[in-house]
């Protein structure tokens, strides 16, 4: 069953909605004679304000994307620092093995262009077989402790890509809700603006303007997407 994504109603930006619900909620309250008529209260005003209050304080997408740019940096740095704690190790091989069996079955071939996923599987196999040659690497300096240090970083890298994921996910529902608070905002917003346009069409044309609800030039916002 395919996912269900919730699209924006509102032709505004997120910050244009929020500030529009405010704008309108203001009007109502200086024109609530009027709208009593039209069996509109301060209840329904509140009830507005409520409604932008609680979409204000979601979280925005430029949070949401930091948290993955930072989840990727971290990742980054990482991934730099298995590369330098491979490098030693890689040369300890070379000068012991040359270009042997022993030596490729360490994998070190294209570490420099390695994705994530698999510099993590390099790191795990540099430590399974610097274990088994450690006796052989020993004359080069390679100590257990050093393959002890590769080892937790390619556990922190590991966990580095989690972070990633998680951050992608949680972007991406956050999003969601974020739009699914938006809509109702502006069902709400909208009814009462078209009730404050149909109180004052051909009778006030300042209070009428004061409840036209003009697209944001700058339109929808970005939604989520993915990051490596």
């Amino acid at each position: 069953m395919s996912k269900k994504v919730a699209t924006r109603h509102f032709p505004m930006s997120d910050a244009d909605l929020k500030q529009k619900s405010d704008d309108i909620a203001g009007s109502i309250n200086r024109d609530l004679a009027d709208f009593a008529l039209r069996k509109v209260t301060a209840t329904n005003v509140n009830d507005l304000k409520t409604l932008a209050g609680d979409f204000a304080n979601h979280s925005t997408d430029a949070e949401l994307l930091g948290e993955v740019i930072n989840a990727t940096a971290n990742k980054d740095a990482l991934m730099e620092s298995v590369r330098l704690a491979i490098k030693p190790i890689r040369n300890m091989a070379e000068n012991i093995y040359g270009t042997s069996g022993k030596y490729r079955s360490f994998g070190f071939e294209g570490m420099a262009d390695m994705n994530a996923e698999d510099l993590f599987r390099l790191a795990k196999r540099v430590v399974r077989m610097g274990t088994k040659y450690l006796t052989d690497l020993a004359p080069e300096g390679l100590t257990a402790a050093q393959l002890t240090a590769l080892q937790t970083l390619a556990t922190s890298l590991d966990a580095a890509l989690d972070a990633i994921d998680d951050a992608v996910k949680n972007r991406d529902i956050e999003t969601q809700d974020r739009i699914v608070k938006g809509n109702k905002l502006w069902d709400v917003l909208s009814k009462l603006a078209g009730t404050g346009k149909s109180i004052y069409e051909d009778v006030n044309e300042a209070k009428y303007n004061d409840y036209v609800l003009s697209p944001s030039v700058g339109g929808e916002e970005n939604p989520a997407s993915s990051a490596s």
